[in-house]
């Protein structure tokens, strides 16, 4: 590791690439993501807009039907009391039911007693039995009976509009009654109190819609390929829900996640509160976008439940693929920054080399000059300037050192020379002193003896002494004299 980074640290070309690369990533990454989270809110507006949309129209589709089927069950509510005949009851609920699709049921009901000929009981009710496929009408069949003895007047659909005295929406409920005509699905029905001519209540016009038709139609609405669902009651309770184990069983508070207990209550009771609106919550452990809106009429609420890894897929495979190609960009960047570095740092590189050879003292190597009109181009040909100044500096200097050292030569022979001649006179002058001491001493002896003695000597002696002192004196003329004529070399 350390010597990658060495490596790297001397690679002038590699830094600077890395460099542009870095600045360029760091360009990108805030471009990038400024785009994105602009693109995440458009795609979260377009899917709020896409959902909030479908939903409306579901929500309009289902009121049509609740429409229709408000206007059907009020005018046979007008209409059924001016025929009030058991036999006239009995056509008018299948005729209804022949002539609205949409319908599953339909009852006309009376108060005790109405007909004394029939007993307390008397409601006249066809039940249509879809064919398959649900949409084709011509394979269902309609059954029409007057309903066996059963207190209806407690049920749900006879009891609400007869209490209320006006026309209502009653919650789902079971229509099943051992003996009687009975659906084998959960309905929902509109019910219509019937007045005589004096205003007195005689009994109650119902209109049913199986949920399961309603989900049929409320299911189709998938704006995303693991969207769901979910219609509420008026207490919370499941009425549509893609997990049919919990409708009618469940509610929205007790069926909340942990993660997001909090969130479901507040969409509980907005949702129950007839508002519309949209949630970001935890459903199923992953987050999701919930989008709810009243059913005015029946006091239920719809709401469409979209994963958020749904609503972004786009999104997310969009960024994967756009972090691809910023990767594979970036690597190529790396490698066309690092080839153009290269080729702009490679008149540096020359130079580095020349400046070492420079430095171990080769400067006679020539440089070819760069026709480059940047900064690296006058850098190298000043280098190549410098190289040429030193070479004839460095060609000046060597040629003082050999003159300097032929200098130094001489002199050192000079010196030596000197040293020979002062090693010489030195002998020469112990040689004349040795010389010249002989003749000295003889002339310095006889010289004592004669001034002790020269009345006692004989004068043969005397003369013999005075003949050898004139010779002494004639050896040290003779020898200076030599000295005198010889010439002197230093």
């Amino acid at each position: 590791m350390k010597q990658i980074i060495l490596y790297i640290r001397q690679r002038l070309s590699i830094r600077l690439g890395m460099l542009i690369v870095v600045v360029v990533t760091l360009f990108f990454i805030m471009l990038l993501n400024f785009l994105f989270y602009r693109c995440k809110l458009y795609i979260q507006h377009a899917a709020i807009d896409h959902a909030t949309q479908l939903l409306d129209n579901t929500a309009e589709r289902i009121n049509g039907i609740m429409n229709e089927t408000e206007l059907v069950t009020n005018y046979m509510a007008v209409t059924t009391t001016r025929h009030l005949h058991p036999d006239s009851l009995l056509a008018f609920t299948r005729r209804t039911v022949v002539e609205n699709y949409f319908l599953t049921g339909f009852a006309i009901s009376m108060e005790p007693y109405f007909f004394p000929s029939m007993g307390r009981y008397f409601s006249a009710y066809s039940l249509r039995h879809r064919g398959l496929p649900a949409s084709n009408t011509t394979l269902d069949s309609i059954t029409t009976v007057r309903e066996g003895p059963f207190e209806y007047f407690d049920a749900l659909w006879y009891k609400t509009p007869h209490t209320l005295g006006t026309p209502c929406w009653v919650d789902a409920y079971d229509d099943y009654n051992e003996g009687t005509l009975s659906s084998p699905d959960i309905l929902t029905s509109y019910c219509c109190p019937m007045r005589d001519a004096d205003g007195r209540y005689v009994g109650s016009v119902t209109a049913s819609l199986t949920l399961k038709w309603l989900s049929g139609a409320f299911a189709s609405l998938k704006p995303y390929p693991n969207s769901s669902a979910i219609m509420l009651g008026r207490d919370g309770t499941y009425l549509v829900h893609p997990d049919t184990t919990k409708l009618f069983r469940q509610n929205i508070f007790s069926d909340a996640d942990p993660k997001a207990q909090r969130d479901i209550n507040i969409l509980g009771r907005s949702m129950l509160g007839g508002r519309s609106g949209m949630m970001r919550t935890v459903v199923d452990g992953q987050y999701a976008y919930i989008f709810y809106r009243p059913l005015e009429r029946t006091g239920w609420s719809l709401a469409i439940v979209c994963p958020e890894s749904d609503v972004f897929a786009r999104y997310n495979r969009l960024l994967v693929m756009a972090w691809i190609i910023v990767a594979v960009g970036l690597m190529l960047l790396m490698f066309f920054c690092y080839q153009t570095v290269c080729h702009a740092v490679q008149p540096l590189r020359q130079l580095d080399e020349r400046a070492k050879r420079i430095a171990d003292g080769l400067f006679d190597e020539p440089l070819a000059p760069s026709t480059r009109c940047d900064s690296i181009g006058r850098l190298t040909n000043s280098f190549i300037r410098m190289q040429q100044s030193l070479a004839a500096s460095v060609t000046a200097v060597r040629r003082c050192n050999d003159d300097l050292q032929q200098q130094n030569d001489d002199l050192a022979r000079a010196y030596q020379l000197k040293l020979e001649t002062n090693r010489r006179r030195s002998a020469f002058v112990q040689d004349m002193y040795h010389e010249i001491r002989t003749p000295l001493n003889v002339i310095s002896g006889f010289t004592q003896v004669l001034s002790a003695g020269l009345h006692e000597l004989p004068d043969d002696d005397v003369a013999d002494f005075t003949a050898r002192m004139k010779q002494s004196a004639a050896d040290i003329k003779k020898l200076v004299h030599g000295i005198a004529n010889t010439p002197f070399q230093s």
